[in-house]
């Protein structure tokens, strides 16, 4: 069965589409009486306004579009369990794109769901931020302003361009100073993505904690990583391959950190006994490793809520503001002293 239309209200009310359509959105110029009667009709019919059609009327079609990285990484979806609950919440829907990772695809699918009309768009993880102060983004009819973007977890400078994004650097340090707190000197650090704002704040708070805490830097304990499960494997063959190899290793996410927990089991190297390891992220998986994984818990649902809350705010005329949230260390099993001689 066809859905109801404006025209088959119309019909039977003997009027015309555009009086359903005046009437529908409570215009002034159609009398109480003829919009309550067309209203009551459509609501028997079971008439569902087309979002696409109101906005050609109204400039807003009350959903927003998110491209994510990939929606397979426990922290994106997280961050959208978030911005989904507050959109719905505030009436609006989403509109999802993925870019598995690619810059190339992210700005693609990004002027896909510019083209769809979308009031927001909201950009989880961005490879190509800088992009953005040129793409074309429409304009709302009722506000004049343009479409509102946010970043969540990076960040660029330009008109309309806001973001939400955790204290990567506070937490990398906050991290750094519980392992030389548990007495660790040589602590090694598994970096993100290369190019990656996120990465190179965890890696400069990295930094930061070694030097705060009376270490020498040691670049040969700093290794490359994508923030992938399979950076583990590799970085701990190759941290087993330093002359003086580390007693400790924060990694840049948790997915790292829970393959370097994988492969320490599988080579005999006991965490936290031999190794330590701290993870970023406090993904769920995180609480159920063994042994269970100490990092710093970014709040993944509330960069979620608060991107949408940023878009609202610039579709209602008000002042908007990039927003940093801080981080918070979690203390669980897979840090711990060194030990004082390696078997």
């Amino acid at each position: 069965m066809s859905p109801v239309s404006i025209v088959d209200i119309a019909r039977l009310a003997h009027v015309s589409p555009s009086t359903v359509s005046r009437a529908l959105q409570d215009h002034p110029r159609i009398s109480p009486e003829r919009r309550a009667e067309i209203q009551m009709l459509a609501e028997r019919l079971g008439y569902r306004p087309s979002q696409v059609a109101r906005g050609l009327v109204t400039g807003r079609t009350r959903t927003f579009g998110v491209v994510a990285t990939d929606v397979t990484d426990p922290f994106v979806a997280e961050v959208l369990k978030g911005a989904e609950a507050a959109a719905r919440e505030s009436g609006y829907g989403l509109l999802f794109a993925m870019s598995n990772r690619s810059p190339v695809l992210e700005i693609e699918a990004a002027e896909v769901l510019l083209d769809h009309q979308v009031d927001g768009l909201i950009v989880i993880s961005s490879r190509a931020p800088e992009q953005y102060g040129v793409l074309a983004r429409g304009v709302d009819r009722e506000t004049g302003v343009l479409a509102p973007l946010v970043l969540v977890n990076n960040e660029h400078a330009g008109a309309n361009i806001f973001s939400v994004r955790n204290d990567n650097e506070g937490g990398a340090r906050e991290a750094v100073t519980y392992l030389r707190h548990l007495g660790h000197r040589r602590i090694a650090f598994i970096a993100g993505p290369a190019g990656g704002r996120s990465s190179g704040e965890r890696l400069a708070g990295y930094r930061q904690g070694i030097l705060a805490n009376g270490l020498g830097p040691a670049p040969e304990l700093v290794l490359s990583g994508a923030g992938l499960l399979e950076d583990g494997p590799c970085a701990l063959d190759a941290l087993l391959g330093v002359a003086d190899p580390p007693t400790a290793v924060m990694c840049y996410n948790d997915l790292a950190a829970i393959g370097l927990l994988a492969a320490a089991a599988r080579a005999g190297v006991r965490v936290p006994g031999a190794l330590s390891v701290i993870g970023y992220d406090n993904i769920p998986l995180s609480a159920y490793t063994v042994p269970a994984l100490t990092t710093v818990e970014q709040p993944k649902a509330a960069m979620g809520r608060e991107a949408v809350t940023l878009c609202l705010r610039v579709l209602c005329g008000e002042s908007a503001a990039n927003i940093v949230l801080q981080g918070q260390l979690i203390v669980r099993e897979s840090a711990g002293p060194p030990q004082l001689k390696r078997s």
